[in-house]
């Protein structure tokens, strides 16, 4: 398992993903009509659903990483310390997912009628959602690594065990 997680490329990456999203909602802005009520899009809400659902899963194959069979001390002990650096990643997506969710839900709340407030909460929302579609292909490809991790072990384990079949034939028989 690599052990940097969301570090460099990442973060540049969702740094992007945030400016492309605030210019997105600035351009939607500046072509709406502001002479009538904005109307409320309730359904961005549900852009977190998917994100959240995937950092979840990821979160349960992480923690199933700490019982995994068929390591050494040594990599059970480096297992251990990325596991521990990727679970804190993913609760900060996770605690980014709920309250940018709460806060756009709110926001929505408050701004019919109110446009100064419904440009406020569009422009976070689209920031917000960039970054959440953004840290889901980031999320995606740890959930392969932890995948790729765990067949590596199984695989490993296979031929280990081949190898001492192998090799208990080989050995001279003992006179009973």
């Amino acid at each position: 398992m690599k052990q940097q997680g969301w570090t460099g490329l990442g973060f540049l990456a969702v740094l992007v993903a945030a400016a492309m999203g605030a210019l997105a909602t600035h351009f939607f802005l500046l072509s709406a009509d502001q002479s009538s009520p904005p109307t409320i899009q309730w359904g961005m809400l549900t852009v977190f659903l998917l994100p959240l659902g995937f950092a979840t899963q990821l979160w349960w194959n992480l923690n199933s990483l700490r019982e995994i069979k068929g390591i050494t001390e040594s990599e059970r002990r480096r297992v251990k310390a990325t596991v521990g650096a990727k679970r804190r990643q993913i609760q900060y997506a996770i605690c980014f997912y709920v309250c940018s969710a709460s806060l756009i839900a709110v926001g929505l709340f408050l701004s019919p009628g109110n446009w100064a407030v419904y440009k406020i909460v569009t422009t976070f929302t689209g920031v917000s959602f960039s970054v959440s579609i953004c840290s889901f292909f980031l999320i995606l490809s740890e959930i392969k690594e932890v995948s790729d991790f765990k067949s590596g072990v199984h695989e490993r384990a296979i031929k280990t065990k081949s190898i001492n079949k192998k090799l208990e034939k080989l050995a001279p028989k003992q006179p009973k």
